[in-house]
């Protein structure tokens, strides 16, 4: 089996967050550094395994909740190889998580001596036989170039000193959590278990390169201006009741807000948003929160850009337990606003939070209001072709979202690529689904293109707890082609709203199967060696609104080649940590469905027994290496094979 750790770590600022059960809650913002390493583990049977690391700066939403997914947290990915009597697709093939070509490729990894049928990077054919190197030596240095100036560039900001919020303003990464990833990677405890393939073929990519170290150290994007989501405090901008508010940071160790309308890390559109709105307060006199007293009215302040467009989808936290309490200041300030600065905002929503300490969000999701403008910022999938409407992403203000969305692109595309083809895969802590659909669009696109029947992924499952998840993946899927995701694109649905949902309802087309095929079908199946499920198009993408321990319990990964973890700083939850950590179980029968297994005790069941690659994502480099160390430690048979950190 194989495992693949993703850590990442915020070398810039980014808002700490403490998440609780539930929708969870925010601590008081404050802008910190956080690392993160990711990883590949395998089987020691046969299978590979690859570790990659990254350090992920992010922010925490308020439906995050500590079984939920984390922003760039660590992805691991395992293989188990074991035969499953027949019933699976066979051994996986290589772990491809190279790049060939891009200006931020990450550092190759090996092709294994299996068969490939197509390179996601290079788009040829590979036969059974030895390893073979296609990758691009220039292209190599290219981005080693490229990366040692991101890692040694200055940001330049003016706040550096005086704001609370980046730990380094050059040489981000130069970091403590850095240096104690490659610590660990470099340990004798685990060299040991990292695969003995990795070590030659990573040698044999890097020896022109100048880098021969296991784990790598990356930064995906640029170190300046990359910032598209921020949380920020609010405070009176003077003694003087009414008289505006000032917006900012924490300062630290104290509750003592220090604005930053030049921060260098921020995208340009936040910063302007945050100027409008310190001068549309003053205009319109909007009270500010009083801590001591609870008296006022605005708390915080939320910012997403979205990229293609550049607009702010602006959050206003008020002091009320509902929406007719904020009036009159509310529709004042929101109409101030659009009046001095009308191109700039997507759209405005109010949340109501009147409860006491700094959780920002409120855990009701009734408090959301939205006052103006779309409910959804729209991203294209990563990988998905700019110039068409093959994939987009979309996020409300309740739902979680990296604050490096270019940067985390990157870690997407090393994931999506060391899915082998024609995986079953499961996403726990999935959020809206990103990094689960662009593996299904990418394999989907490869296969359309090599008319391979049995390429791309076979089914994606994923998994969350907030329920608003599950409607921004649905929106997400409906995006996407329907010769990858089986379902009807939005624009081509017929009707609107309830209309829409009968005519999916009403419209499944009946199949008429005639005895001579059904006969054919029969024989067919009895003579081929191996039996192959058919996929309902329903379920070939779907989405469970369930923690992940929960989602593990209920069968979720059972039958799925692949699985990808994504949770929060805490690291993975108990229930799902223990049963990746048992054994391979040859006598527990294959099936994809809980009641396959209904023959069984449940307390006898492996929950992930079909499980050969683990790709762990996480910004929690503690929690990474915690749970790194019980699944090498277990008699799971996992391996690691790379590891590399990002910078985000």
């Amino acid at each position: 089996m194989t495992l693949t750790v993703l850590l990442s770590a915020i070398a810039s600022a980014f808002i700490v967050a403490d998440i609780a059960d539930g929708f969870g809650s925010f601590s008081s913002p404050l802008y910190h550094s956080r690392p993160a390493i990711s990883g590949h583990l395998t089987r020691t049977s046969t299978a590979t395994s690859t570790v990659l690391s990254s350090w992920e700066d992010e922010y925490d939403d308020g439906y995050r909740s500590s079984s939920t997914r984390g922003s760039g947290n660590t992805r691991q990915k395992s293989r188990r190889s074991h035969n499953n009597n027949g019933n699976r697709r066979g051994d996986y093939q290589a772990s491809n998580s190279h790049n060939h070509n891009g200006r931020r490729g990450t550092s190759p990894s090996r092709i294994s001596k299996q068969s490939i049928r197509y390179n996601t990077n290079n788009n040829i054919e590979y036969d059974d036989g030895d390893e073979y190197d296609s990758t691009n030596f220039n292209d190599v240095k290219n981005d080693k170039m490229i990366q040692q100036q991101r890692l040694s560039s200055s940001i330049g900001c003016p706040h550096f000193g005086t704001c609370p919020g980046c730990v380094a303003d050059n040489f981000v990464g130069d970091i403590d959590i850095i240096e104690s990833a490659k610590l660990y990677f470099s340990s004798s405890s685990i060299q040991k278990h990292i695969l003995s393939s990795s070590r030659s073929v990573q040698s044999s990519y890097d020896g022109d390169v100048d880098d021969d170290e296991f784990y790598k150290v990356r930064v995906p994007s640029s170190i300046t201006q990359w910032r598209t989501q921020a949380k920020l405090a609010v405070k009176s901008g003077s003694t003087w009741r009414n008289a505006g508010c000032k917006i900012g940071l924490y300062q630290r160790n104290s509750h003592d807000v220090l604005s930053i309308p030049d921060c260098e890390v921020h995208h340009p559109s936040i910063n302007r948003a945050i100027d409008a709105i310190v001068k549309a307060t003053q205009e319109v006199r909007t009270p500010a929160y009083q801590e001591d007293t609870g008296q006022g009215l605005l708390r915080y302040v939320q910012c997403q850009v979205e990229l293609s467009t550049g607009k702010v989808c602006l959050t206003l936290v008020m002091n009320a337990e509902k929406l007719k309490e904020c009036q009159p200041h509310l529709s004042y300030l929101v109409k101030e606003l659009k009046k001095s600065d009308p191109k700039l905002w997507h759209s405005i929503w109010c949340h109501c939070n009147d409860s006491a300490g700094n959780a920002i969000f409120a855990r009701d999701a009734t408090r959301w209001h939205p006052i103006d403008g779309p409910p959804y910022i729209r991203e294209k999938l990563p990988g998905a072709d700019p110039d068409s409407r093959e994939g987009l992403l979309y996020f409300s203000p309740m739902v979680f979202r990296q604050a490096n969305y270019e940067g985390f692109g990157e870690i997407a595309k090393q994931v999506r690529e060391a899915i082998p083809n024609g995986s079953k895969v499961t996403e726990l802590y999935a959020g809206v689904g990103l990094l689960g659909l662009s593996a299904l669009l990418h394999h989907g696109k490869l296969a359309e293109k090599y008319k391979d029947p049995d390429g791309g992924i076979h089914w994606l499952r994923c998994s969350d707890e907030n329920p608003e998840n599950a409607r921004c993946f649905e929106r997400a899927v409906t995006s996407m082609p329907i010769q990858i995701t089986g379902r009807v694109p939005k624009h081509l649905q017929k009707g609107k709203g309830k209309q829409r949902r009968k005519n999916q309802r009403s419209n499944k087309p009946e199949k008429e199967i005639s005895m001579k095929d059904l006969m054919e079908s029969m024989m067919s199946e009895a003579s081929s060696e191996e039996y192959k499920p058919a996929v309902d198009p329903s379920e070939k993408v779907t989405y469970m609104q369930a923690s992940a321990a929960a989602a593990v319990l209920r069968g979720q990964a059972l039958g799925a080649d692949v699985l990808i973890v994504d949770p929060p700083r805490k690291g993975l939850d108990e229930p799902v940590l223990q049963q990746l950590c048992q054994a391979y179980n040859p006598n527990q029968l294959y099936a994809e469905k809980a009641n396959g297994l209904s023959h069984m005790p449940r307390h006898a069941i492996n929950w992930t027994n079909d499980v050969k690659t683990l790709i762990y994502v996480s910004c929690g480099f503690d929690a990474l290496a915690r749970d790194c160390d019980q699944l090498l430690s277990s008699n799971a048979g996992w391996k690691l094979e790379s590891a590399t950190g990002y910078v985000l």
